[in-house]
């Protein structure tokens, strides 16, 4: 217990790093995913067939692929980024793809009669975007969502493979620097920190989630 006090300071320093890509993470996939998802409802078909590759893609490869993909593949074209952007911009991509076919499929399951009745009243597309057809689709979107920006944070653990030191990774050198004597609680001691900080992170998302569908029903 006095090895892992004295390397509590570094668990919290992984912690915060955990927090800090969370974040990150969470509102890079919410921006490029509206934003996606809106550019994927629209007629265009230049537009429709980019957006439409970019969500297959991204959607319908693993979140380790990407992350290896980004880490590897910047330095080969001379970019040279540290672990931590390479784990936001490749957790980004994976979270905005997922985020991007939920906004799409709630904006087209609003009828089309919501659309032309906006048009009749004078509004333009962005009007009828923000003020008829966003506000009626947030309430449909917001579980899958949350259920996507949850499994967004958790898969922040796997960035540990591409050397971002996360909480997992200051977990996992914590055990190394203490003794084999007596490992079997150490390990359980240490993974329930772990268990404990990604409940810390994902709870209070679930109970913003909740805070804004009652707001949403008024």
């Amino acid at each position: 217990m006095n090895a892992i006090a004295e390397s509590f300071p570094f668990l919290v320093e992984g912690f915060i790093n955990t927090i800090w890509l969370s974040i990150c993470c969470v509102v890079m996939s919410i921006i490029l995913g509206v934003i996606i998802g809106i550019l994927r409802s629209m007629n265009q078909k230049v537009i429709l067939a980019i957006t439409k590759f970019y969500i297959t893609v991204f959607r319908g490869i693993p979140s380790l692929v990407i992350l290896f993909l980004v880490f590897f593949l910047f330095p080969a074209i001379g970019i040279h980024i540290s672990s931590f952007l390479s784990a936001v911009v490749g957790l980004s991509l994976w979270g905005s793809a997922n985020v991007a076919e939920s906004v799409r499929g709630s904006i087209q399951s609003i009828t089309k009669g919501q659309t032309e009745a906006s048009y009749a009243l004078g509004l333009n597309y962005a009007q009828t975007m923000r003020y008829v057809i966003l506000p009626q689709a947030t309430k449909r979107i917001l579980p899958s969502i949350i259920g996507i920006l949850t499994n967004l944070i958790q898969s922040t653990s796997l960035t540990v493979l591409i050397g971002n030191v996360e909480f997992l990774k200051t977990a996992q050198i914590t055990m190394e620097r203490i003794e084999m004597s007596g490992e079997s609680s150490v390990v359980f001691i240490l993974y329930t920190f772990v268990l404990l900080g990604y409940f810390i992170i994902c709870y209070p998302l679930s109970l913003w989630s909740r805070n804004l569908e009652r707001q949403l029903k008024v």
